[in-house]
């Protein structure tokens, strides 16, 4: 019952927030470059989804931390903050979110977690390019990293992101903003610590397996812009949902649905993947690879 209320909640939150960011001048313009909208949009969709689920988890550093990164991306959507002390603010976030856990997790994870956690914050940041795209696949992702930790009050926030997509599927009324996606990859990036630490590296590998969508478009978002001397953090219109909806000239809709199978694919290796990780992380790894070399996520086009 909890969580059909959350999922209410959502859908009304997000339909008062569209006037309130149109109100304050809280919206996304299109740029005809980067992109790829049609009309003023507003952002907001994050607080949303924060404000109809943040009430129903329990883990008061998650709530801490959680609310810190939203703020951080609310401060990003208003002012455009500076990418060294969006990066910087990041970074103190995730170390502050790994230090209680260090006893659990040890030195050489609090090192990689604490390179993951920036880099899924970011991926989620970058992937959120196309209506539907980062909150659908968000959601899949939450939800198969809450089944498998039991952490099923995160599971909340996969209602919230559900009432939150009635309203961001094409065509887009409101959008996640910053404030969102910084928020729901911090999410991931908060499951993947409570996996690591209850499970070593099982719990390391899985989490990584159902999140591997995020993964594979940072990945090669950088490379491709290193090997064409770009910045890695500069945008581009060449992410992995851009290519399959050049490839295959798939409508938004259908192009959001195809992100959506995989993320629920990996989600699948992820789950039968709980007692061979070394297994799991072999196929995401090929999967990797494949979404990689068979887009061409590593060239511009």
């Amino acid at each position: 019952m909890l969580y059909l209320t959350v999922f209410l909640l959502s859908v009304a939150i997000t339909y008062i927030m569209i006037p309130v960011a149109k109100k304050f001048d809280i919206v996304d313009k299109p740029d005809e470059n980067l992109k790829i909208h049609q009309k003023v949009t507003p952002y907001l969709g994050g607080v949303s989804i924060y404000l109809s689920s943040i009430w129903f988890i329990k883990d008061i550093r998650f709530i801490i931390f959680g609310t810190l990164m939203l703020i951080l991306g609310l401060m990003d959507d208003i002012y455009n903050v500076s990418p060294k002390f969006r990066l910087f603010s990041e970074l103190i976030g995730i170390v502050l979110t790994l230090i209680p856990f260090y006893n659990s997790i040890g030195v050489i994870y609090f090192i990689i977690l604490t390179i993951l956690g920036v880099t899924l914050i970011n991926a989620v940041n970058m992937i959120d390019g196309m209506d539907g795209i980062c909150g659908g696949n968000t959601l899949f992702v939450i939800l198969f990293l809450s089944i498998i930790s039991k952490h099923f009050d995160y599971v909340y926030i996969v209602m919230a992101i559900i009432g939150f997509l009635l309203f961001n599927f094409y065509p887009a009324k409101i959008f996640l903003g910053d404030a969102g996606s910084y928020f729901l990859g911090y999410t991931i990036f908060y499951l993947t610590v409570i996996m690591v630490s209850n499970h070593g590296f099982g719990g390391f590998a899985i989490s990584v397996i159902v999140s591997t969508l995020f993964y594979t478009d940072i990945f090669f978002s950088f490379l491709r812009r290193v090997l064409n001397n770009r910045s890695p953090f500069s945008g581009d219109r060449d992410h992995i949902y851009d290519k399959i909806k050049r490839k295959y000239n798939t409508t938004i809709k259908k192009t959001a649905i195809i992100t959506y199978i995989f993320s629920f694919l990996f989600g699948i290796i992820g789950i039968i993947s709980w007692d061979y990780p070394y297994v799991g992380l072999g196929l995401a790894i090929i999967e990797f690879l494949f979404l990689g070399i068979y887009l061409k996520l590593y060239s511009y086009n």
